[in-house]
């Protein structure tokens, strides 16, 4: 992997106040070496807070560009309205743990499908929709003229490909359980520890209590996509012709502030080969999966086969019901 230093590599990052415009706490004001100012704001997705906040600072800065941590394969669920999205997610016990059974053998994975009952649970505790910041900003986003939208985030396809070929199954399983004790707990209200979450060691103590001992849920989850974003931001700030320093307003969860900051003074050559979709992952995987419910199969179809063979031998004939 290659990295080198930006022109501007020290006078990059910016306080968090620029000509006089009070800005959230966790908002940081970065700037481009052509002179373009992005304006990041750190959300959680489930508190009213951050929804107020995002409201503000579209409000106060009238941006050029709206950019949210999304990518297309997310965008209708973003543009639908609030009791839409909600109404969406209110579905009954046994439809969520028959959706999570799909999801976990047939879909994206068993981290994907605990992750989605714990936006179930979130979004029962709040009542807010998962996303709901984000489509906050879209709304906002057509209150100001010629406002244009732009999606930060790693494609799907590709974030679920990593997710499935780099980590072992060690570690899938640790993951997996880790997410099962916290699902087990009552979930706790996101707007508790809005503050706490403009603080960087706060931030990093997060990251480190929720991915100790996953080195590879760490990269794919935080790591790598803080080098996408920091790209697709600074790629969003861009002269045009009509625009030679365009205003961002980029609206992120907390947990890429850091990482985002840290990648922005940098080039990374390799950003690109992030959106790759490697099918060998996928294959791999499914191979994986598929002796599992081989094994699974055999052994809970092992009693009743068992029995159809003694009752062939002895030839006993079972009245039928």
């Amino acid at each position: 992997m290659f990295f080198r230093k930006s022109k501007a590599a020290d006078q990059n990052v910016a306080s968090t106040t620029t000509d006089n415009v009070p800005l959230p706490p966790n908002c940081e004001v970065l700037t481009t070496e052509w002179g373009s100012k992005v304006y990041l704001l750190g959300t959680n997705g489930f508190c009213q807070k951050c929804l107020q906040n995002v409201t503000e600072v579209i409000q106060r800065i009238r941006p050029s560009i709206v950019s949210i941590q999304s990518c297309p394969a997310h965008l209708d669920d973003i543009a639908l309205k609030e009791e839409d999205a909600l109404k969406k997610l209110q579905i009954s016990s046994v439809f969520l743990k028959l959706k999570m059974f799909f999801m976990a053998f047939l879909g994206d994975g068993l981290v994907a499908s605990m992750l989605y009952k714990q936006e179930i649970l979130l979004s029962k505790k709040t009542g807010l929709a998962s996303d709901a910041d984000f489509r906050q900003a879209l709304n906002e986003r057509k209150k100001v003229p010629n406002c244009k939208l732009h999606l930060a985030d790693l494609p799907e396809d590709a974030l679920i490909c990593r997710l499935w070929g780099y980590p072992s199954i060690l570690e899938k399983w640790k993951y997996g359980r880790r997410l099962q004790q916290k699902l087990k707990q009552e979930p706790s209200n996101p707007a508790n520890s809005h503050d706490l979450e403009s603080s960087q060691e706060h931030r990093q103590q997060e990251l480190e209590t929720e991915f100790a001992d996953l080195p590879a849920f760490k990269r794919v989850l935080i790591s790598d996509r803080d080098r996408y974003l920091a790209y697709s931001l600074k790629k969003a700030a861009e002269p045009t012709e009509t625009e030679k320093a365009p205003v961002v307003v980029g609206i992120v969860r907390n947990e890429h502030m850091d990482g985002i900051k840290s990648n922005w003074n940098k080039v990374d050559l390799d950003v690109d080969l992030l959106t790759n979709v490697e099918k060998k992952y996928v294959v791999y995987e499914a191979l994986k999966y598929g002796a599992v419910m081989v094994v699974f199969t055999y052994f809970f179809t092992r009693r009743i086969r068992n029995r159809r063979t003694m009752d062939a031998y002895f030839n006993v004939q079972r009245k039928k019901d």
